[in-house]
């Protein structure tokens, strides 16, 4: 979601493809609304905790707790988060309930 522009829909690579053949719907429709999301590893090597980072491919969640939190809750009924911009490309295999914590289990460089 956008607090900028609330009806904005991202379609990612979809998108991009679609502006570039825009006629060739076989190209740019099987990509509708998938997008690249980088990995969390090592991502809070930062000059300075002040800094606030924004993960995921919108920026949406600003700290490496939320978006382990969404990560594990993505997926749980009435955990409160929106619906997906365009829910056909989800990746249900590899996320959501990941049962991902702070304790021991959790690789150190994670909190």
């Amino acid at each position: 979601m956008y607090d900028y522009a609330p009806d904005f829909v991202d379609p990612g690579l979809g998108g991009f493809l679609k502006s570039i053949y825009p006629e060739e719907e076989e190209i740019w429709g099987p990509e509708w609304g998938k997008h690249k999301v980088p990995t969390l590893r090592n991502v809070d090597l930062r000059p300075d905790k002040k800094l606030v980072k924004a993960y995921g491919h919108n920026g949406y969640f600003k700290s490496l707790e939320e978006i382990v939190h969404f990560y594990n809750t993505r997926d749980v009924p009435g955990a409160g988060w929106p619906a997906p911009e365009v829910a056909v490309n989800i990746n249900t295999a590899e996320m959501g309930n990941l049962g991902l914590n702070k304790g021991r289990s959790s690789p150190s460089w994670l909190f």
